[in-house]
């Protein structure tokens, strides 16, 4: 199994693409402007993907249709989505929560806070993967 090290940014615009990928420098990054784009460049990197940090308000496929998709697929399980959005209402909070978001992050925010729970929640999900793996394995062969 190969390392996750690449993060999959879907913003609308360029400017906060750059932003949260500048946040990530020791990670590879992938930036798409919509949903639609989004569910492609994942189902193409999906072995490779660690996060998702996603906007609500984009044109073709916004955020939440994009997360309910990516629920649906049961993509969700995997990989950890972040909703990052300047809407803090909370019926937008609620609905990605409800979608299977892991945190919703909401603008203006502190740089190296997110950073850091991001970079914790992606552990978390790494080391789920490698006890999923090894509780599947035959434990014979270790006797």
């Amino acid at each position: 199994m190969s390392e996750r090290n690449t993060i999959l940014i879907v913003d609308d615009y360029e400017f906060n693409r750059l932003l949260l990928s500048e946040m990530f420098p020791e990670r590879d990054i992938i930036e798409v402007e919509n949903g639609a784009q989004a569910i492609k460049e994942y189902e193409k990197h999906k072995d490779e993907i660690c996060a998702v940090l996603t906007d609500i308000m984009m044109p073709i496929v916004d955020g939440l249709t994009f997360l309910e998709f990516f629920n649906k697929s049961r993509y969700i399980e995997d990989v950890p989505v972040f909703v990052i959005s300047a809407d803090s209402s909370n019926k937008v909070i609620t609905k990605a929560y409800q979608l299977g978001a892991e945190d919703v992050i909401t603008k203006p925010f502190n740089v190296n806070f997110v950073k850091k729970q991001i970079n914790h929640i992606i552990e978390l999900f790494e080391l789920r993967r490698i006890v999923k793996r090894y509780s599947s394995q035959d434990f014979d062969e270790f006797e």
